[in-house]
């Protein structure tokens, strides 16, 4: 007997059953070979680079140091810029505005200051004119230029469909170190 007749012999004695099984088996390991094997490959390199960065951290020295809840909160609190400087920051609002050519009416600004509070507000209302565009890059502008700043409010409107401009009311909060 050849050995292509023992083949289909023992084909025949599996049944359709037995070699869609066999089929189901050798793909389950063609998949698993081309899927996980990178996939461990990948995480073994992500594992060598942790322990790299590991060993670089422990050579520069830098000792963990957990800060106390004081020192924490004083850091915190130092982040936010001195109400000396809300002219500066005011000015990249605006040159935000100007960058995105939107027009700065006449606004509202109000400093708010509360006792025993360690945080100033700085409240700001900005009546603007301009493109849906413009005035989302404005505000991402403005968002990301002054990061003590906060967006509380956007209220848009559009006098008719068809117009491309709408107003907009923009209230932002500048949070100032209340020393000073």
């Amino acid at each position: 007997m050849s050995k292509l007749a023992q083949l289909r012999t023992r084909i025949e004695a599996l049944g359709l059953s037995g070699v869609f099984g066999i089929a189901l088996l050798v793909f389950a390991l063609s998949l698993c070979f081309a899927s996980l094997l990178p996939l461990s490959q990948d995480v073994n390199k992500l594992r060598r680079e942790a322990a790299a960065l590991q060993q670089r951290y422990k050579m520069s020295g830098a000792a963990v140091r957990v800060a106390s809840p004081d020192q924490q909160l004083a850091t915190f609190y130092g982040f936010f810029p001195a109400p000396q400087s809300t002219p500066e920051w005011l000015g990249k609002i605006h040159a935000a505005a100007q960058k995105n050519g939107i027009a700065l009416r006449a606004g509202e600004y109000k400093l708010e200051r509360r006792s025993g509070e360690r945080l100033a507000r700085y409240q700001i209302i900005l009546p603007v004119q301009g493109a849906y565009p413009q005035l989302r890059a404005f505000i991402d502008d403005v968002l990301l230029a002054v990061p003590a700043a906060s967006l509380d409010e956007i209220t848009l409107q559009r006098e008719n469909v068809t117009d491309a401009q709408l107003e907009a009311r923009v209230r932002l909060t500048l949070y100032l170190g209340a020393s000073g």
